[in-house]
């Protein structure tokens, strides 16, 4: 029986956006830096690495990094890229790049899931609204378009949260959305992440919207198709590689808590608050209002977002890794309190929100067009000498196409700040339109000069001409991942990697070191080359020669 009537849309102002434009703009924001660029550090070549392992045969339960078994994430983001790769590179497209279109895929279903949580417990037209503070989060930019397998665990998040709701409506397919939603999670994340959904699924009976027939035929049917899947992953790995299953076990299997033969508790003190305050902008001062204008919470649209909330945030706080994107997940509860009283933002408010974007934006949007100017035509002077000593590496290029497209969307974004009858849906949609302009321009001009700073391809390449001709084995300590990772997938170069103080196995040795120490060379080796990423200052490589 239906217990909830989702809020009063007598309440919503005329409308004036268009949906299809509200679609646009969602469908926009997916794009930018998917294409285009090598894997950058912290997670790319990490998930570059297992990807390609996968797609040259490996064994699917196990994800592999230079040969050593890689688990700080179950494989699920990891399956659906190498599909990609099969399907796409290298005819079309470049490993990387195809592996990465993971990501969109991914965070086009968690949108998709929000906009139907928005409307199903807000109301009409609260989905589109629910999407457009997601999009607008400053946190949700940077990790929702790089490859990481933890967008994939956002959409599972956001398609377990429709269902908690969609339960009132259809308890049956609810029960096999929140299952499904749950494996999802799990096999893209860890089993911390899978307590969180669980948590806030058994302890919402404690609201009497919750407490009923429908939901209890919800979570059995969830319990019955999950529990199955759930178990096929951890069994396959337990039986064909027992020892790397006690491995994840003992050190991973919690995530950010690490494992169950060593918990990681406690951050620093008040790290997962003070985060949302950067990453949940401009999220939390909606929901911050959405609080102060309800003062009771008994409605089932304020008590699912504060319970995921609460329960979220509480077990992030236990964990002892310090992660932005550990907080991702906080960012849905967040946008559906601050879709509630979205209409009914002041308007000194919403102007305010407006105002801020339009000057923060529009000065990046500037910065990002004189830089450019500045990389490729080498005025003005002063940003050109600064672009040569952030990006050596990158030779000025100019692409037509880029171009345009720039000056399309920064078009569009003049239009779209310049309307009038300005409310807190339009603030909010003009904030979006912002971020993503910036976040656009920066990785359509600025991509040739970023990759030129961030990959490790230039470098690579370095070393390769300073090499002896003929010579193809190069030693590197066991602990340089990054190293071995980076050589085998620009160069085709299998690194041979030895312990720390054991002899080494090459007349050549690629050594890490720190350029801040500045220690002395192995005794009986000379220097043949040295390099480094542009303007990195914790990470040397040099190559040395047997004497």
């Amino acid at each position: 029986m239906l217990t909830y009537t989702p809020y009063d849309t007598n309440r919503l102002p005329v409308a004036t956006e268009k949906p299809w434009l509200l679609l646009l703009l969602a469908f926009v924001w997916l794009w930018p830096g998917i294409f285009g660029h090598t894997p950058w550090k912290p997670d790319e070549p990490y998930v570059t690495a297992i990807v390609q392992h996968f797609a040259a045969g490996g064994h699917w339960m196990l994800p592999t990094v230079a040969g050593q078994p890689y688990l700080e994430y179950a494989p699920l983001y990891y399956w659906l890229a190498a599909v990609l790769v099969k399907l796409l590179s290298p005819w079309l497209l470049p490993l990387h790049d195809a592996a990465r279109l993971a990501t969109p895929l991914f965070m086009g279903v968690a949108l998709l899931f929000a906009g139907g949580l928005g409307r199903e417990l807000i109301g009409r037209r609260h989905g589109r609204s629910v999407v457009l503070i997601l999009i607008g989060s400053l946190g949700l930019i940077v990790t929702g378009h790089e490859m990481n397998p933890v967008v994939a665990g956002f959409a599972g998040f956001a398609a377990a949260l429709y269902a908690l709701v969609l339960t009132w409506r259809s308890p049956a397919m609810a029960g096999a959305l929140l299952g499904a939603a749950i494996v999802v999670v799990f096999l893209a994340t860890n089993l911390l992440q899978l307590l969180l959904i669980t948590s806030v699924a058994l302890l919402l009976p404690a609201f009497s919207a919750w407490r009923n027939k429908n939901y209890a035929i919800t979570l059995a049917m969830a319990l019955l198709f999950a529990l199955p899947l759930l178990l096929v992953w951890p069994w396959a790995l337990y039986k064909n590689y027992p020892q790397v299953f006690a491995l994840w076990w003992q050190n991973y299997a919690l995530g950010p808590l690490r494992g169950f033969g060593q918990l990681g508790l406690f951050h620093e003190l008040g790290y997962s608050p003070k985060l949302v305050l950067w990453y949940g902008w401009p999220a939390w001062p909606l929901a911050a209002w959405t609080l102060w204008k309800n003062r009771r919470y008994e409605k089932p649209l304020l008590q699912l977002p504060l319970l995921c909330f609460a329960v979220m945030l509480l077990l992030l706080t236990f964990s002892s890794r310090s992660l932005s994107e550990d907080a991702m997940v906080l960012l849905l509860p967040l946008a559906l309190l601050a879709a509630v009283e979205l209409d009914s933002l002041r308007r000194g408010a919403a102007s305010f929100l407006n105002w801020f974007g339009l000057m923060a934006f529009g000065f990046f949007a500037l910065l990002v067009w004189l830089g450019w100017a500045a990389m490729n035509f080498g005025w003005p002077a002063r940003l050109a000498s600064r672009a040569v000593y952030f990006s050596p590496f990158y030779t000025p290029q100019v692409s037509v196409l880029a171009v345009v497209l720039a000056l399309v969307a920064s078009l569009l974004w003049l239009w779209a700040v310049t309307r009038r009858h300005l409310r807190g849906r339009q603030a909010v949609t003009n904030w979006a339109a912002g971020l993503t302009l910036f976040w656009g321009l920066l990785l359509t001009l600025w991509l040739p000069f970023l990759d030129a700073a961030k990959s490790y391809q230039p470098v690579v390449l370095g070393m390769m001409r300073a090499m002896p001709a003929g010579e193809q084995c190069v030693a590197v300590e066991q602990r340089q991942t990054i190293a071995r990772i980076s050589w085998s997938y620009y160069a085709n170069l299998q690194l041979r990697p030895f312990r720390a103080g054991d002899v080494v196995p090459c007349k050549l040795w690629l050594l890490e070191r720190d350029p801040a120490q500045q220690p002395a060379l192995p005794d009986g080796w000379q220097q043949r080359w040295q390099g480094s990423r542009a303007r990195d200052k914790h990470e040397q490589y040099l190559l040395l020669q047997r004497q």
